[in-house]
């Protein structure tokens, strides 16, 4: 089986990630679940799980890490959910040397940002469990239990205009909009911590703010499982499709196919 084709993009619209394309699929698929393979850790892709493909389907992948090498497979499932396998697997290296910050829930809130020397200063990873001492034992026994994540990591980072703050700022939600107060943090190769990072954040500290409109944010995170996969606001949408092109005929003179359409991300937010 095919395996699928990657773009990657490192431009910041919205942030660097990478296009994962299936156009070859085995016969009888009707859906797709997409996974990336990166630092020894498996994860689907978000946007990418019970994914539409007949025909072909495609993904984007925000989450991408930077600076290592990531691998990309999908399982195939058939009209009742049976599984068909997988594809083979394609690798693609997104070198970006910046820090990037966004909401997982909605990939178009992201910023670049710089990482002061505060940051990950001191990486702890708790490995639970407790001492007993067998009857007559002159050392004792340690009873542990799997190494947990990063917790309580200091991220201090600069912002170098009021609307990237503004924008860090809206990840967590607003008056009128909910957010889980949860970030995904990539950093570069240099940086000790997970290449991707997902950071519950408890509280956001604006410390200062200074007249070059250079904003500096402090808060501490602790290492949590993603939002379900499925869950994204997707930046294409089809009513984007719709007003550039408001007949069916006129869709089809452009796009040969259903998912030539469905990766054209230069229509993305066109409808507002």
């Amino acid at each position: 089986m095919a395996a699928p084709t990657l773009t990657g993009f490192t431009d910041p619209n919205p942030c660097p990630r990478v296009l994962v394309t299936f156009g070859a699929l085995a016969a009888g698929t009707v859906t797709i679940t997409v996974q990336r393979t990166a630092e020894g850790r498996t994860m689907p892709v978000r946007g990418g799980v019970n994914l539409y493909a007949v025909g072909g389907a495609a993904v984007m992948d925000y989450e991408v890490p930077f600076g290592i090498a990531a691998s990309y497979s999908a399982q195939q499932f058939n009209s009742v959910g049976l599984s068909l396998g997988f594809t083979a697997s394609a690798t693609v290296t997104v070198d970006v040397t910046d820090t990037w910050i966004h909401q997982p829930l909605s990939p178009a809130l992201a910023v670049a940002a710089i990482l002061t020397v505060a940051t990950a200063a001191d990486v702890v990873r708790k490995n639970p469990g407790s001492m007993v001492y067998p009857e007559g034992a002159t050392v004792g026994r340690w009873i542990g239990a799997q190494r947990q994540g990063v917790t309580g990591a200091v991220v201090e980072v600069l912002m170098n205009s009021l609307a990237d703050a503004d924008e860090l700022q809206s990840m967590f939600g607003s008056y009128s909009v909910d957010f889980p107060a949860i970030l995904c943090i990539r950093t570069p190769v240099n940086v000790r911590l997970p290449r991707v990072l997902f950071a519950a954040v408890a509280e956001v500290h604006e410390v200062s703010y200074t007249q070059a409109t250079v904003v500096t944010f402090s808060f501490t995170v602790d290492e949590v499982a993603p939002p379900a996969p499925g869950l994204v606001l997707p930046l294409l949408r089809r009513k984007d499709i719709d007003v550039d092109y408001p007949t069916r005929a006129a869709r089809a003179a452009d796009y040969a196919t259903r998912l030539a359409r469905d990766v054209d991300y230069t229509k993305a937010g066109l409808a507002g």
